[in-house]
């Protein structure tokens, strides 16, 4: 019997120590006890109280109590399509990726004056052509044309700067 509990202990795809499996146990048993009496879910804070433990600790053993899953795991399909847990987290990196950089362009574009910001938010964020953004602004075309120039040769020395 011990032989059989040994191996279905150490036989997992992630090892866990057998103090942190005990522990998983015991809050997985003091949940269900607590559920049982008040009708809801204990508070982490609730359980720490009961068990005497550190909060820190009981994430941890309650995170080591989850189910591995495969990265390759179909987590919707419709059709013959599928979509994978790793396609889900690409999107999720490119959108943190995206985040990152949207809040990089807005550092960057505060260092401009008004009539710069007004320039490049019109250019590039608006799709306006220069001749457009000429008119609402009064000046030339060609005006509009040098300025976006060194506006945008100032973005790149900030950028450059901010790298370094």
């Amino acid at each position: 019997m011990g032989e059989i509990k040994r191996f279905l202990r150490d036989d997992g795809i992630v090892k866990v120590s057998r103090s942190l499996k005990e522990a998983s146990y015991k809050i997985k048993r003091e949940k269900e006890h607590y559920q049982k009496l008040y009708n809801r879910e204990p508070t982490l804070k609730e359980i720490a109280v009961t068990l005497d433990m550190d909060e820190s600790d009981i994430l941890m053993a309650m995170e080591s109590g989850q189910e591995v899953c495969s990265l390759h795991q179909v987590i919707y399909q419709s059709e013959g399509d599928e979509i994978h847990l790793e396609d889900k987290l690409e999107q999720q990196a490119d959108l943190i990726e995206q985040t990152v950089d949207n809040i990089y362009v807005q550092e960057l574009l505060k260092k401009l004056n008004e009539q710069e910001r007004q320039i490049i938010h019109m250019r590039y964020f608006q799709n306006q052509t220069q001749a457009a953004i000429a008119k609402k602004i009064g000046i030339s075309q060609v005006q509009v044309s040098r300025m976006e120039k060194k506006i945008l040769n100032k973005l790149r020395k900030n950028a450059n700067t901010k790298e370094n």
